[in-house]
């Protein structure tokens, strides 16, 4: 069985470096998407331990080649089971033709509760925040970066949204708005074609409404695996200052639909947890200034259960 789970898991990578050759590109998640009650848990389920911490590296590949190496410390905890805590905080590694950046990336927090359990339906409500350890405009030999370089979005917002599972089905749904805006500087000048990315000067970022729908089921062996549907709908066109007129202007094609197709596999050995997640995108919005867009991503994690 050992054998056909590291089996498995590298089948999954190897999926995720497939997706490397389709030419949608998505993914844009803000950090609603992957906290709390939003995705399908082994930590949300009828025997739930006090708390879970989780340590998740990952890879992937951004606009114009820029690889992003993420190392995130993620945990729940569960409060009588009537209240569950859950954090993330990455720290953030990126390089590319214009150069790196790292540190840490955007705190989220965020508190669920179970408003209805039966025996086949969960109903859980949450809301939280995301807390910027940066300002969004980290800069090499002091020329502004764009945001496919930046390790934070550089806001403060506030999220929330509900889940509901049915038996081995999760459908949740969640809002992300931004309170405070970047003090990005990037200025596109078109020197470099090949680099060319979108200028983000006074970047305002739009709030996002996600809808998730996904299928998860555990065998006797403890072998988790999950697959679905994960939908991000930008509410609206970003928008940043021209410099030359300093007139606010809208990034055209910045709202809109981005669809993934998503996954994963776990497996549990008592209190320990190994596992991989994989996403990749069949619709995306024509322009991502956010910085947000992955053509690759790989990535694993480790958790203990206390």
């Amino acid at each position: 069985m050992k054998y056909i789970f590291s089996k498995t898991l590298l089948a999954l990578a190897f999926c995720a470096l497939f997706t490397v050759q389709s030419n949608a590109q998505g993914c844009a998640d803000a950090g609603l998407c992957s906290i709390g009650p939003m995705k399908s848990s082994e930590f949300f389920n009828d025997t739930p331990t006090h708390g879970e911490l989780r340590f998740r590296p990952s890879y992937g590949l951004g606009e114009k080649q820029v690889h992003v190496i993420g190392l995130q410390l993620e945990g729940d905890y569960n409060i009588k089971d009537a209240v569950y805590f859950q954090f993330q905080l990455p720290y953030i590694i990126s390089t590319g033709d214009l150069g790196n950046a790292s540190g840490l990336g955007d705190l989220t927090l965020s508190l669920s509760v179970p408003v209805y359990k039966g025996d086949q339906v969960t109903t859980t409500i949450f809301g939280g925040t995301k807390i910027p350890f940066q300002d969004g405009n980290a800069m090499h030999n002091g020329n502004p970066l764009p945001m496919a370089y930046q390790p934070s979005l550089g806001t403060y917002d506030i999220l929330g949204g509900v889940a509901v599972r049915y038996n081995q089905f999760l459908f949740s749904a969640g809002y992300q708005q931004p309170l405070t805006q970047n003090e990005n500087t990037f200025v596109e000048t078109g020197a470099d074609p090949d680099n060319e990315s979108w200028t983000t000067n006074q970047f305002e970022r739009q709030a996002d409404l996600a809808i998730r729908a996904e299928y998860s089921k555990e065998n006797p062996e403890k072998i988790n695996w999950k697959a679905g549907l994960l939908g991000i709908v930008h509410m609206g066109n970003d928008t940043y200052v021209d410099p030359e007129d300093n007139i606010r202007k809208e990034i055209d094609g910045s709202s809109g639909l981005t669809l993934n197709l998503t996954g994963g596999l776990s497996k549990s050995w008592g209190e320990y947890t190994l596992g991989a997640d994989l996403g990749f995108p069949v619709m995306a919005r024509t322009a991502r200034p956010d910085g947000l867009t992955r053509t690759l991503v790989i990535g694993f994690y480790g958790g203990w259960k206390f």
